[in-house]
């Protein structure tokens, strides 16, 4: 079967396929998907072999152990050194199209939790991937462009580091791809941006803030029909800035290394891709408000993610969705392990400062920073901030105590360092935690 009738077989399935629609038959869906899986893994896997294909009897993995276990891990016997650096010869030469054997893509993640990692994708992963994605995220509008002979092709504007086989999988004559190269001059990629007049607009979110401000300050008639954020967490304010200067609403792609995670459905929800994964969340607070998900990908046939335990801190919605799906809904993704700070209480134990409370205390200001970053070395905390002045310094410093305050915590050392700009393509990343205080 050729990759575009594969495509549209997942696409058909997943846009307008009967889903469950309650939470118990979801869960007996993914059992039944799971059991099979499973039996495979057992029977493929080096690392896996000789244990009972119950999910239980698995072990939590990793990162580390993960790539530790590389090769054991995906059924084509391909080496992280292998994979790393056939993505890496890729990255500098810009030519993303060169396959591993078995057909597989590799690909190099954007080093969300500090380090960049090599994943594999095999062709019916890449077909499914491209169908669920189409079927999930194009509004009704752009489907009818697709569909529609006499108009033009819907043209999808995708800022990325690197592109990939999984995106162009997705191209055809009824859609086109525009990849504008983040390692390049942001002036250099708007000068060919404006021209082209996209449908979809497709870039992390601190680009798409920044295509915002500018779009504010001097229009070039960009109004695309669609805006997805994709590749770093979208914070409140950002999501304002961007829906305020293109007037649609902002959805979002949640993917990792570890696989298609979750999307944001027509009501603008954010919803665990359940259909593929089975989620088991370790809880950080008693409330059970925030977990880290330990993701078995049950749907990918080459690398095989089984109980593996992502630093994702995310937020559960226990609201009913509008929408109906029955996977589990997010209130937000707060971000990486990473991201989470401490300080000392009272009694001089640490404690966590999430990055969200965080965000939302200098959000709450009275004149908030532009842009700012907050990096924590031990019990001082570096904080760079845009515009850079003794006011703002000043007001940022109480809106942290402040909140400090109301945790119980006592403030850390704060510094203020000068702004400076990251290199292009690196991950933005506001809130770090670099080294705990000891």
């Amino acid at each position: 079967m050729t990759e575009r009738l594969i495509i549209l077989r997942h696409f058909i399935r997943t846009r307008w396929g009967p889903r469950p629609r309650s939470r118990s038959r979801l869960q007996a869906f993914q059992q039944k998907r799971i059991a099979r899986f499973l039996r495979n893994v057992v029977r493929q896997s080096p690392f896996y072999k000789g244990i009972e294909p119950e999910l239980d009897h698995f072990p939590v993995m990793t990162k580390p152990g993960f790539l530790r276990n590389f090769t054991a891990l995906n059924r084509h016997g391909i080496t992280l050194e292998e994979a790393t650096l056939t993505a890496l010869r890729a990255e500098n030469e810009r030519d993303f199209r060169p396959l591993l054997r078995g057909g597989v893509t590799v690909g190099l993640s954007s080093g969300t939790s500090g380090s960049r990692q090599a994943f594999l994708v095999s062709r019916d992963d890449r077909c499914r991937w491209a169908g669920q994605m189409l079927a999930l995220m194009l509004s009704r509008a752009s489907l009818l462009q697709i569909i529609t002979p006499f108009r033009r092709p819907l043209r999808i504007a995708l800022f990325l580091r690197a592109t990939s086989n999984l995106y162009t999988t997705l191209a055809s004559a009824r859609i086109r791809f525009d990849y504008y190269d983040l390692t390049r001059p942001l002036d250099e990629l708007l000068a060919g941006l404006a021209g082209r007049c996209p449908d979809v607009l497709v870039a992390p979110a601190t680009v798409l803030a920044e295509l915002a401000r500018r779009e504010i300050a001097a229009p070039c008639g960009i109004r695309p029909s669609q805006v997805i954020s994709v590749a770093e967490v979208l914070d409140a304010r950002d999501r304002e800035l961007i829906e305020s200067a293109f007037g649609v609403r902002v959805a979002e792609i949640y993917q990792a290394a570890e696989g298609f995670l979750g999307h944001t459905c027509e009501a603008g929800r954010m919803h665990l891709n359940e259909e593929s994964l089975h989620i088991e969340p370790r809880w950080i607070d008693g409330s059970h408000d925030r977990f880290y998900p330990v993701i078995t990908d049950f749907s990918r046939n080459t690398q095989w993610f089984v109980r593996h335990h992502l630093d994702d801190i995310l937020r559960v919605d226990t609201a009913p969705c509008p929408c109906g799906r029955a996977s589990l809904t997010l209130r937000t993704i707060e971000g990486r392990a990473d991201e989470v700070l401490r300080a000392r209480n009272a009694q001089g134990k640490l404690e966590p400062v999430f990055p969200d409370p965080l965000r939302q205390a200098l959000y709450a200001m009275r004149c908030p920073p532009g842009l700012y970053r907050i990096a924590q070395h031990g019990g001082r905390w570096d904080i760079c901030l845009q515009p850079d002045d003794d006011r703002m310094q000043q007001a940022v410093r109480s809106a942290l105590e402040n909140l400090l305050g109301r945790l119980g915590l006592t403030p850390p050392e704060f510094r203020f360092l000068p702004w400076t700009d990251q290199a292009p393509g690196e991950k933005q990343k506001r809130i770090r935690c670099i080294t705990l205080p000891t």
